[in-house]
């Protein structure tokens, strides 16, 4: 939504903004019910930002339901000229926190946007505001069930080029790089309902972000590696470590190590291909697969980074094994997924 839209954001963040010192980012996705969770972010620069408001707009064509997720330290502050307020003491220097989230409902009204205006205000170094306009992309409900068949030429995009694409709209994105296969190839992954009480117990409690279960007909070997990335069920902080667990024979076995990282958006680089994405910089690691073939997989994040949401550049550079950068560096929308690269099977 167009800030000179959203004036009653303005006027519950009424001061000038001077140099941005931070950046703010949203997103938003429907919950299974088909109401929409829609959460913020916010990333801060080499300076700690201390009496910090965060705001963020409640779309036109939503009503505002309650707050689903905040990071610890963070007090609601509830909802003011229909925008949902937050506040913090501060924010260390080059951290990335959030997801800040709310449930809304849509109510008809006008069309449900995917990425709604949002800001942050601090009272020090010195007084300001940062602000993200948000888009006025529609947000487009995701399918549990769907198929994608490729061949030797791997995933095809709309222009024939080899590139990550969706699987039907399930959300789900997927790379095959060329040659990984020699013959026509469906690929079909279901999205399942989180059961507790199915999935493994772990020494250190776990949030379960994802279930998914994935079947490739005909069942034969990779030649090269390739890349999925899934949604998760609700926002989660970027960057955290995630929990795998694999069920082939109606059985998950022993959860892995965390050893991959959440990320959000959609993008490519190099070789070997992950599907790395948002803040404009990787958001996966480069390492090896799942093993023990396809079947149903779950993703979990600790509950305790999870109530924390909050990284540092650092944290987040380690996580996607890429060069130190400031987590003010963010260009991309926030969608968040798991993306995990797939080694032969």
């Amino acid at each position: 939504m167009n800030f000179k839209q959203t004036t009653p954001l303005l006027a519950v963040f009424a001061m000038a903004a001077h140099a941005q010192i931070a950046t703010v980012r949203t997103s938003g996705q429907y919950d299974t019910d088909g109401t929409v969770l829609y959460s913020v972010y916010v990333a801060t620069s080499a300076q700690k930002l201390t009496g910090v408001a965060v705001g963020g707009t409640v779309p036109l064509g939503t009503r505002f339901l309650e707050v689903v997720d905040l990071p610890a330290g963070v007090s609601f502050e509830g909802v003011r000229d229909n925008v949902a307020v937050w506040g913090l003491k501060e924010i260390p220097a080059d951290r990335l926190i959030g997801p800040f989230t709310f449930r809304a409902k849509p109510d008809g009204a006008a069309p449900v946007i995917a990425e709604p205006s949002a800001a942050v205000s601090y009272q020090q170094p010195e007084p300001g505001l940062a602000e993200y306009a948000g888009t006025q992309n529609p947000l487009v409900p995701t399918e549990p069930k769907g198929s994608l068949t490729f061949d030797q030429r791997g995933t095809l995009n709309d222009k024939n080029e080899n590139a990550p694409v969706y699987v039907a709209k399930t959300g789900v994105l997927l790379f095959v790089p060329e040659g990984a296969v020699l013959t026509q190839t469906t690929f079909t992954v279901e999205r399942q309902a989180i059961d507790e009480s199915r999935l493994p117990k772990t020494d250190v409690p776990l949030w379960w972000c994802g279930l998914y279960a994935v079947s490739v007909s005909p069942s034969i070997s990779s030649l090269k590696d390739f890349g999925i990335a899934f949604p998760t069920r609700r926002n989660v902080p970027l960057g955290i470590p995630v929990t795998i667990s694999s069920n082939t024979d109606n059985g998950f076995i022993k959860a892995s190590d965390p050893v991959r990282a959440i990320g959000f958006g959609g993008g490519g680089f190099g070789s070997p291909f992950c599907i790395p994405s948002g803040f404009g910089q990787l958001a996966c690691r480069s390492s090896g697969g799942f093993g023990g073939g396809f079947g149903q997989f779950g993703f979990g994040v600790t509950v305790a980074d999870r109530t924390a949401s909050s990284v540092s550049g650092a944290q987040l550079s380690n996580a996607f094994n890429v060069p130190t950068t400031p987590t003010t560096a963010i260009q991309d929308g926030t969608s968040n997924i798991i993306a995990i690269l797939i080694g032969r099977r």
